[in-house]
C-alpha cells in the first residue's frame, strides 16, 4: 500500500467524525432496525397484556429480550461493518487514520446498540409506573435499588454494547466465512451452560463468570420466583471490564498500536475485572432467595 502524502494525512477526519459515520451506518442497517422493532415489540406485548388486577411480573428477567435480539444482532452487524470498512479502505488505498483509530471509531459506534438497550430499560421502568408490580415481585422496594439498577444495566445496555464490541473483535481477527455466526452460536451455548450453577442453591454465584448472567428465574409453577445469588454491582463492573478488554484486543490487531500503554491498559483491565468478579461472588447475597407466590400465577 502506498504511503499517504503528509497533506492527505492532515486532512484525515477526526475520530469523532469517523465514529459518527460508523454510527450512522449502524442506525441505517435494516437488520439492526428489525432487531430494535422485535425487542420493543415484545416489551409492548408484555405491557399491554397486563392489567391492574394482574400487573407485569418477572421484571428482572425481561432484559434477556434486548440482550438477545439487539446484542446478538449487533455482533453480526458490527462484524460485517468492520470487514466492509477495511475493504473500502483497501479499495481506496488511502485509509483514514490508522487501523487502530478506525477500530476505536467502530467501537464508539457500538454506543448505538447500548443506547437502544438503555432506552429499553427506561421504558420497562416507565411501564412499572403505569402498572405497579405485584408486592411479591423482586423489584424496587423488594431489594436495594442499586442492585436492581445494576442488574438492569448489566443485562441490557452493557450486553448490547458488548455484543457490538465482540462483533468488531470478530471482524478484526477472524477471516473465515460465517465467523460472526460461529462466534454467536458459541457465545449463546457457552452462556446457557454457564447459567446452570444458578439453579444449584449451594453455589449459584459460579454462573457470574459469563458475559450475561441471569438474576431471576421467572415465575415457577407454584407462583414463586427465584432471585439468584451474587452482587450485581460488582458484576456490572466485571462486564464493563470485559467490554474494555474486547476493545483493547481489537486494537491489538494493529501492530503499530501495540505500545507499552496498551499493554498496561490491558493488564489493569484484567486485574480490575478479576477483582470485580471475585467480589461479585463473595459479597452481598451469595445464596438464592425465593419470593412469596403471586396468587394469579399459581398453576
Amino acid at each position: 500500500m502506498t504511503a499517504l502524502h503528509p497533506s492527505v494525512r492532515a486532512e484525515s477526519p477526526s475520530l469523532a467524525a469517523m465514529a459518527k459515520i460508523e454510527a450512522r451506518r449502524v442506525v441505517r442497517n435494516p437488520f439492526f432496525l428489525l432487531a430494535i422493532l422485535v425487542a420493543f415489540g415484545f416489551q409492548a406485548y408484555f405491557a399491554l397484556s397486563s392489567s391492574e388486577a394482574e400487573p407485569p411480573g418477572d421484571l428482572l428477567s425481561w432484559p434477556v429480550i434486548p440482550a438477545f435480539f439487539i446484542g446478538l444482532t449487533s455482533l453480526v452487524v458490527m462484524a460485517r461493518q468492520t470487514r466492509s470498512t477495511e475493504a473500502a479502505a483497501e479499495a481506496m488505498n488511502a485509509a483514514p487514520g490508522t487501523e487502530a483509530r478506525r477500530t476505536v471509531a467502530l467501537s464508539l459506534a457500538c454506543l448505538v446498540p447500548a443506547a437502544a438497550g438503555l432506552l429499553w430499560i427506561l421504558t420497562e421502568v416507565a411501564i412499572t409506573l403505569w402498572r405497579e408490580p405485584a408486592p411479591q415481585e423482586w423489584w424496587f422496594g423488594t431489594m436495594p435499588n442499586v442492585q436492581v439498577w445494576a442488574m438492569l444495566l448489566a443485562n441490557a445496555p452493557v450486553a448490547c454494547l458488548g455484543g457490538g464490541l465482540l462483533g468488531v473483535l470478530v471482524g478484526r481477527w477472524l477471516r473465515f466465512p460465517g465467523a460472526a455466526a460461529v462466534v454467536l452460536v458459541v457465545i449463546v451455548v457457552a452462556d446457557m451452560l454457564g447459567q446452570y450453577p444458578g439453579e444449584e442453591t449451594s453455589h449459584p454465584v459460579l454462573r457470574l463468570w459469563t458475559p450475561w448472567a441471569s438474576f431471576q428465574s421467572g415465575t415457577n409453577t407454584d407462583g414463586t420466583a427465584v432471585q439468584y445469588g451474587g452482587n450485581a454491582v460488582f458484576y456490572l463492573v466485571y462486564v464493563l471490564c470485559l467490554c474494555a478488554a474486547v476493545v483493547i484486543a481489537a486494537v491489538w490487531r494493529d501492530r503499530a498500536a501495540r505500545t507499552r500503554q496498551l499493554r498496561v491498559a490491558f493488564a489493569a483491565t484484567a486485574v480490575v475485572g478479576l477483582l470485580a468478579l471475585t467480589l461479585s461472588m463473595t459479597t452481598g447475597t451469595t445464596e438464592n432467595r425465593t419470593s412469596d407466590p403471586v396468587p394469579w400465577k399459581v398453576q
